[in-house]
């Protein structure tokens, strides 16, 4: 049998070689291209287009998917950026090329607002970072880390800039200045075992806090004193089996369990049942806003969306798991402030910035 000659076989192997190495050169161009571009559009606040389906009106699961003339439209995304490292409350400056450091988000887990101001929590640096939405500038408050016994989690922003923080493994909620020096903490060991997220009522001063262990709402002054529970454990109206999640809107507290059905429930400031919803429709709800329409946005962790209800109707469904705008990878925190939605995307380390759309064509709400 003849024999192939050595020659032939080593200019053989060479070429192949040759190709396997062009083909692994243009996948890392095309993945560098990508990330480069996005990290463009993070750093610089542009906005885009995305080709990529993302949105799907309710109750029309085989329908071809909207991808951005509905309610929601993906504005920027932020990632990375310059850090202010001399501004003061209020006022963020650039220092000059060379002397500015860069901040990398890690695990943004919650995100809340006011005025121009965007506070970003990252529980892997535990850091609160201020970013001012139009120098586009991050003011890292690190002082807080010291304060924490577990991760830093879910945050509400109050009006005067100052900002509550959960700490679900110490067991409390800290109230802290806007610079970051501790203001309050709010713990119950006899009522407050697993804070899971907090909101406020900023007429009296009420601090909100539910609780995932004991299935209630533990309700505290302005001093750090706990007054009252909300709910009980067990199933039907005003009762709850795994609260995750918590948000307010003109109705009053809407109350999330990923184990009760209904699992949206929303009660009075007192804590009275007005109606429940979200039936076959929310499977692990993880986050939640309601915005000035009382539209009420609600992350799903079993599949990587937002669910979009008003007055207990589902009206659309926006996202999805994965890594391009408007989609997700875990959408821990959400906060609407004015006509934008803001989204700690966990896990693909970034918050994205959706406009809210409120002359958009949506189905109109049938009733509960």
């Amino acid at each position: 049998m003849p024999q192939r000659r050595p020659g032939k076989c080593r200019v053989a192997l060479i070429s192949r070689l040759s190709r396997i190495l062009l083909l692994s050169a243009t996948i890392v161009l095309i993945v560098g291209c990508s990330i480069a571009e996005l990290e463009r559009v993070a750093t610089e606040g542009g906005s885009f287009d995305s080709s990529q389906p993302i949105a799907s009106q309710a109750k029309t699961g085989t329908s071809p998917l909207q991808t951005g003339s509905g309610l929601l439209t993906v504005e920027s995304v932020i990632m990375r950026g310059q850090q202010d490292v001399q501004g003061t409350a209020g006022q963020f400056r650039r220092l000059a090329v060379g002397a500015v450091e860069e901040v990398a988000l890690r695990q943004p887990v919650a995100v809340g607002g006011v005025d121009n101001i965007l506070y970003i929590v990252d529980a892997t640096l535990k850091i609160v970072f201020q970013y001012d939405l139009t120098a586009k500038l991050f003011r890292p408050i690190r002082e807080i880390a010291e304060h924490f016994t577990g991760d830093p989690g879910s945050i509400f922003v109050a009006k005067d800039h100052s900002f509550y923080i959960v700490d679900t493994l110490g067991k409390q909620v800290l109230h802290f200045a806007e610079d970051g020096s501790l203001l309050t903490r709010f713990q119950d060991l006899a009522n407050l075992s697993r804070p899971m997220d907090v909101t406020v009522d900023e007429l009296t001063g009420n601090v909100f806090v539910a609780d995932g262990s004991f299935s209630h709402v533990v309700v505290f002054n302005s001093f750090g004193r706990a007054t009252r529970v909300l709910g009980r454990r067990g199933s039907g109206p005003g009762r709850f089996r795994a609260i995750t999640a918590l948000a307010v809107g003109s109705d009053g507290l809407y109350i999330f369990d990923r184990m009760e059905m209904p699992p949206v429930q929303v009660l009075t400031w007192d804590g009275t049942f007005r109606y429940a919803f979200g039936e076959d429709a929310l499977i692990y709800p993880i986050a939640a806003a309601v915005d000035r329409d009382q539209r009420v946005y609600v992350s799903d962790q079993s599949d990587d969306t937002l669910r979009i209800f008003q007055d207990g109707t589902l009206l659309m469904t926006f996202g999805g798991a994965g890594s391009s705008p408007g989609r997700f990878r875990t959408a821990s925190g959400l906060w609407v402030n004015g006509d934008r939605l803001y989204v700690a995307d966990s896990l693909n380390r970034r918050v994205q910035v959706l406009r809210i759309n409120p002359n958009a064509a949506i189905p109109a709400a049938s009733g509960r």
